[in-house]
């Protein structure tokens, strides 16, 4: 299945939420084996070494929580931009919407 349509974070500006600047659902389901994915980057706009940890969680159109879970990223440098993708525990991305329902960036050491 193609990827579902990027999900575009709204944060107010200046805020550390900004530092999540891309996050989408890429269903990679295939001979009848379940395979969702969310991909993500975040860049750190500080001017220190920094750690982010957000946490989302998945949302069905009726409003049913499916899913939910916390990344962490660690040791991102100013300026610097980290991506990733973690495997989640949904069947299928159809009518499914993330939702970030924190993020914090602290100083790394």
């Amino acid at each position: 299945m193609p990827r579902q349509p990027e999900t575009k974070p709204q944060p107010k500006a200046g805020s550390e939420r900004a530092d999540l600047v891309r996050f989408q659902l890429d269903d990679r389901s295939q001979a009848g084996f379940s395979a969702v994915w969310v991909e993500w980057t975040i860049k750190n706009s500080s001017s220190e070494k920094s750690d982010c940890t957000w946490s989302r969680e998945a949302v069905r159109a009726d409003g049913t929580r499916v899913a939910n879970s916390t990344e962490f990223v660690t040791d991102v440098q100013p300026g610097q931009t980290a991506t990733g993708e973690s495997l989640t525990t949904l069947r299928n991305a159809e009518d499914v919407k993330l939702n970030i329902t924190s993020f914090d960036r602290t100083a790394g050491y």
